[in-house]
Parts: C-alpha cells; structure tokens; sequence
C-alpha cells in the first residue's frame, strides 16, 4: 500500500492536488486531522496545536528552555509551567507529529500532506516524496484570486508562509526546506495542469513499487 509525502510551495496547489491523489487511491490523507491528534495527546486546544503548527520556536520558548536546563527556577514571568519540563510546546508538538507521521506510514495507503514528512520518514523504504513548486508570481496571483486580497497583501503572505517552514525544518531537521534532495518528483504547477500532476504522481507510486525494496541496491557499487 502506498505512502507519499507532500511538500509545496505556498500557493502552488498542493493541498488540492495531494487531496486528489488520495482520493484517487483510496488512500487517507492526513493534514489538518495531524494538528488534531496533536491537540488531543498534548491536551492543548486545535488552536493552540495550529498556532505550532510547522513553526521554529519563538524567542520566548528557547529563552524558556535555556533558563530551565541551567536553572529549573529561572524561567521567565508570564511563562507558565510547560507540559513537559524540557520541552517548549513547539517541540512537544513536533515530537508527537514524528510519532503520527511514523505510525501512518506503518498502517500504508496514506497520502501525508506537510509537516516535514519527507524528512521524517526520508529512511524508510517505499515512500514516494513529491513537492510541488511554481514561480513566485503564479503563486502570488493564486492566493490573490483564491483569498481576494491585494497583489502586495498576497506576496507578503506566501513569502511569510514558505520562511516560517523553512525555518522550522532547519531547526527541527537541520535541513534546507528549499533543497531537491529528499524528493523523488519535483513538479511545477504552472507548467503542468492538476490532472497532468495526479497523473504522474500516480505513475510514480507504480514505478517505485517495482524498485528494489533494499535501497542499499540503488547504491552505486564501488
């Protein structure tokens, strides 16, 4: 059964195009239901957990965390007591989002929207890692049409979008968000229709079943 992560660039249509691909092979498709079980297992609000969501931490958190581990009675005012001691609420929320993403690629037939998946399960056999890209000005008059909002309001917004998850993946995975590295299939949107993107996603989840399970095999020998 397979698994595919999804990456995107803001206003790119990746949302709408990996909800697709999931429906078309019958497959869950996890995105705004892993910030839900995030809330329940933290105990927090679902608009808490979105606050969190594929964030770094704040400057207050790591000033938190620093004072904690050198002294646990120095913790800054107004910071109430974490959850977990050692952890500000961003790493908690990111460690229990490894723990979901990790038990979805277990059960198979997932298609997994976000949330640096491709990195989380970059080690695991048989996972298709796609990302969807466009320039920026395609994406820019996307949000503009799909919010109704202004040309200069929409480029604010996808440029804030796409550095707030660059930075969390370089804190959290020490990893550049930007890089070609993880995918198996990087598509433009505004060279290539919604169909055409389903089409050639699908094809690739087929050729990647017929491939070596072992990925030593894929190695070039010396």
């Amino acid at each position: 059964m397979p698994v595919i992560t999804v990456s995107r660039l803001t206003g790119s249509g990746g949302a709408k195009i990996g909800q697709q691909i999931a429906d078309r092979l019958g497959a869950s498709y996890l995105n705004t239901q892993i910030i839900r079980e995030v809330a329940q297992r933290l105990r927090i609000s679902e608009a808490t957990a979105s606050a969190y969501d594929e964030r770094a931490e704040a400057f207050i958190e790591r000033l938190s965390r620093v004072l904690w581990l050198a002294n646990p009675g120095m913790v800054p005012i107004g910071i109430s007591d974490p959850p977990l001691l050692f952890e500000s609420t961003t790493q908690a929320f990111v460690q229990v989002t490894r723990q979901l993403v990790r038990e979805a690629a277990l059960t198979g037939n997932v298609v997994i929207f976000g949330h640096g998946a491709q990195f989380i399960l970059a080690k695991q056999p048989g996972v298709l890692h796609v990302r969807f890209i466009a320039p920026l000005a395609f994406r820019v008059e996307r949000v503009m049409q799909r919010a109704t909002i202004s040309r200069a309001e929409a480029e604010r917004r996808v440029k804030e979008e796409d550095q707030r998850r660059a930075n969390s993946i370089r804190q959290f995975y020490d990893a550049d968000w930007n890089a070609p590295d993880p995918f198996h299939l990087i598509l433009n949107t505004s060279l290539w229709d919604e169909e055409t993107c389903i089409r050639l996603v699908l094809n690739a989840v087929e050729e990647l079943a017929r491939q070596p399970k072992n990925n030593d095999s894929a190695q070039p020998k010396r």
